[in-house]
């Protein structure tokens, strides 16, 4: 049996994973200092870790929608749902989206421009909030 691969870091969350490219692959987590880091495999090696700030707790999660476009999605220390993505012209800045959560939240893709997400409100409510390609919407 192999051992697993280290790829170092400091993680103090789940580790969340996204693809955009063939051989591509971008690992996040939380480190212990609350900030978002990432690290990529580009179908050679992987690469050093990179900050990108945050005040964040929990677990990170990543989907992406199409080639060279990655969203990430973590909960702030303030209890919101914070938005960090990639796009051609590089990593975009922090935003926090209109929503407070209880737990971390889950995304997927199923297709261009369309994001889903999932996670607990405060009242135990399962939320749902979804990106239509030209605003955010969120149901309870």
């Amino acid at each position: 049996m192999k051992d697993w691969d280290s790829i170092a870091g400091k993680l103090t969350s789940t580790p969340a994973v996204a693809t955009w490219a063939e051989d591509e692959m971008q690992v996040f987590g939380i480190f212990d200092d609350g900030q978002l880091w990432d690290t990529y495999w580009d179908g050679v090696a992987w690469h050093e870790w990179h900050a990108h700030g945050g005040e964040l707790v929990g677990s990170p999660a990543a989907c992406s929608w199409g080639p060279d476009r990655i969203d990430v999605f973590a909960r702030g220390r303030d209890g919101g749902l914070w938005h960090l993505w990639y796009q051609p012209d590089g990593w975009q800045p922090w935003e926090r989206l209109a929503v407070d959560l209880a737990s971390d939240p889950s995304a997927c893709s199923w297709g261009p421009d369309r994001i889903d997400l999932f996670a607990r409100s405060n009242a135990g409510e399962l939320l749902h909030g979804w990106w239509d390609g030209s605003a955010w919407s969120f149901a309870g």
